[in-house]
């Protein structure tokens, strides 16, 4: 797909893991920007997406498939959630848990597959489209990326599992995400990322059905996006609403401009920005106390009787059924906030009135100071 996410190239790599230029903030990828080839707006590139691109995209490596599960188990016996690891923790937990895996099932070959490298790319004009409309272009892709591994798996391997690392990079000309996939399922079984140009080979043809997974999702986006009606209503269905729809950050002189500021309609942009933030918080609290209800749950040696069950297969329905009600109200208010902080820009920016106010009132003291 031109316009949408792009399956571009694949690599097999033999001599060793490496997982380093996952992270586009390690010290290669820095040293890489540092040398006299490199292109002077990367830098502005990499300021540009602060506007919607959350600290969990910022330079992360992530674990998805069953390596997922892997680097939660810690020294002790004890589990801790992958979010909570340092990106540096993360990367020796992936590269340990890989290697461990890949010595359990040994292979005759002299040289064998260490990883699959997989590259998928967005293009600039849903880049700008996602962004004008207040989606995160990083959500999207990540969850692109996410949706065609798993149905990956289903169509290649569908009692199995997969495993794989994964990095979203902005540093180009486009956003892209890089995938390393693990060439042992599991269960053991061979991941195999062949493509033929012949329909006689007897390749099973991954890769062209991760690109017709790519093409069919980014046609999925641009029927979305094609009216404001279709955005909401998709959008405010997924229970990821809150982390894909993301408010423009304020600079420091608009900050300053909407506390210095008394009108109406500055202190409700303040008023609902305030609202946002303390329902964000609402919902991790609850995210947080959810997931730990099931993690005890799971870890209880005794199964509890019928009833018992019942009554917590109800209370976890309620749970989630308020949950995305909160989600779904955290969507309007963002949607809200977007339409008000566009329409106060565009009549206020940074030269507000107290703004302007107060650099004249510099001017004059400055004047009089000299006569």
């Amino acid at each position: 797909m031109k316009n949408g996410i792009i399956f571009a190239h694949k690599s097999t790599w033999r001599s060793r893991l490496d997982l380093e230029y996952l992270d586009e903030t390690s010290q290669r990828k820095i040293a890489a920007r540092e040398t006299p080839d490199a292109k002077p707006e990367i830098a502005r590139k990499l300021r540009q997406f602060a506007d919607y691109a959350s600290k969990e995209t910022l330079g992360q490596v992530h674990a998805g498939g069953f390596l997922h599960d892997l680097i939660r188990v810690n020294a002790d016996g004890t589990s801790t959630a992958p979010s909570k690891l340092t990106n540096d923790e993360k990367k020796k937990r992936i590269s340990e848990s890989w290697c461990r895996h890949l010595r359990r099932f040994p292979t005759g070959s002299e040289n064998p597959v260490i990883q699959h490298r997989l590259v998928f790319s967005m293009s600039g004009e849903l880049h700008d489209k996602l962004v004008a409309s207040g989606i995160s272009p990083d959500r999207v892709l990540h969850s692109t990326m996410k949706k065609a591994m798993a149905k990956f798996a289903e169509r290649f391997h569908p009692d199995d599992a997969i495993g794989y690392a994964y990095g979203l990079h902005h540093d180009t000309d486009n956003l892209h995400v890089h995938v390393a996939l693990c060439p042992r399922t599991a269960k053991g079984a061979y991941v195999g990322c062949s493509t033929s140009r012949t329909n006689l080979s007897g390749h099973q043809k991954q890769m062209d059905y991760l690109r017709i997974c790519f093409e069919l999702e980014s046609k999925r986006w641009a029927q979305i996006l094609s009216s404001p009606e279709k955005l909401a209503q998709s959008i405010s269905q997924r229970l990821d609403s809150d982390r894909l729809v993301f408010v423009p950050k304020l600079k420091h002189r608009q900050v300053n401009v909407l506390r210095c500021a008394q009108n109406h309609e500055a202190r409700r942009l303040q008023e609902l920005y305030r609202n946002i933030l303390s329902l964000q918080k609402s919902i991790a609290v609850r995210r947080a106390k959810f997931a730990t209800e099931r993690l005890v749950g799971r870890f209880v040696g005794h199964r509890p009787g019928k009833v018992v069950r019942l009554v917590s297969k109800l209370d976890h329905a309620m749970q989630r059924r308020s949950l995305r009600e909160l989600l779904q109200s955290l969507f309007r208010m963002k949607r809200q906030y977007r339409v008000r902080h566009q329409r106060y820009s565009r009549r206020y920016g940074c030269l507000s009135y107290a703004n302007r106010n107060s650099i004249s009132q510099r001017l004059s003291n400055q004047q009089q100071a000299i006569l």
